[in-house]
């Protein structure tokens, strides 16, 4: 095998590995228990699976004149469809998750924390100390310092939002961010499209990398075997160096026994819807070439010995 066909099949795996990793943890992540994430796992192997399965196979199928195979061949762009609707959704539900830690490590992020957490702690003391007022019968004091715990409270409350705004402010990866200062366009929109070329790129270079692979495979696989030289009218046989080439094939096939140890002439004219001016020809060769014996009107191979039936 030679080096770029090696490499050819190294990338075909990272590609259809990486698809098929990206679409398992987007079907694993949606449901909550762990049965359904183990059936929504399953589920997504079985389709990145068949994507990868149904090109080739329904081509195979179509040239051996399956009907099958135009059904495989009409769902197959369907299942890599959504094969690149989970990839982007995976790259944007996990660009969301690192910019939310992000901005939760950030310095403002913190900085609005600590300042949470005091004013919680002042308020956890203001409710304590109301608490003992009230039961010991300072009722103004208590009163007092329960406008002081509704001032806490607001800046508590106000506190909260920005937290909430922080980790619900939309943000880009630089990279994205410096293509869409260059482009003049919304961050978020680059970002979404770069997500979904990266989706293409992994989906359909992968399976074309596969595609060709085997192809690859194939060729070389065949370029292995001895050279056959074609068969010429000086080496065929005598008896039927005059049929066409359609009647040498129906020679051959009936020479190896395809169609049974006794082949029978209406048979084969009614399934391979051929003329009798066709197949009787095929026959008398075979016959006068000792490959057919006859018994009445019927026809049994030479090498299978016996007599035919009727």
């Amino acid at each position: 095998m030679k080096l770029w066909q090696s490499l050819t099949g190294i990338a075909a795996l990272i590609f259809c590995g990486t698809s098929l990793v990206f679409t398992v943890q987007l079907w694993v992540s949606m449901p909550a228990g762990l049965g359904g994430q183990l059936v929504a796992g399953a589920t997504a192997v079985a389709l990145e699976l068949c994507k990868f399965s149904f090109a080739p196979l329904g081509l195979w199928l179509r040239n051996q004149g399956q009907v099958s195979g135009y059904a495989l061949l009409s769902l197959w762009p369907l299942l890599v469809l959504i094969s690149i609707v989970a990839t982007v959704g995976f790259l944007a539900t996990h660009s969301e998750e690192q910019q939310q830690r992000s901005a939760r490590n950030s310095q403002e992020y913190r900085a609005l924390q600590q300042q949470l957490n005091s004013l919680q702690q002042q308020i956890n003391t203001l409710n304590g100390l109301i608490n003992t007022d009230a039961n010991n019968g300072y009722r103004q004091r208590a009163l007092h310092t329960a406008a002081q715990l509704s001032t806490l409270e607001t800046e508590r409350t106000q506190l909260i939002e920005k937290l909430s705004t922080i980790e619900q402010t939309p943000s880009t990866h630089s990279a994205f961010s410096s293509l869409a200062g260059t482009l003049k366009a919304d961050p978020a929109k680059v970002q979404h499209i770069g997500f979904l070329v990266l989706a293409i790129i992994t989906d359909i270079v992968g399976l074309v990398a596969l595609l060709a692979f085997n192809a690859a495979a194939t060729v070389a696989k065949r370029a292995t075997k001895p050279l056959q030289q074609p068969e010429t009218l000086e080496t065929q046989p005598l008896h039927t160096a005059h049929l066409n080439e359609e009647q040498q094939q129906l020679a051959q096939r009936i020479s190896v026994g395809e169609f049974g140890p006794k082949p029978v002439m209406r048979n084969i004219i009614k399934d391979l819807r051929l003329r009798y001016e066709t197949v009787n020809p095929v026959f008398k060769a075979l016959q006068q070439a000792g490959t057919l014996n006859k018994n009445g009107r019927g026809y049994f191979l030479a090498s299978q010995g016996g007599l035919p039936n009727g």
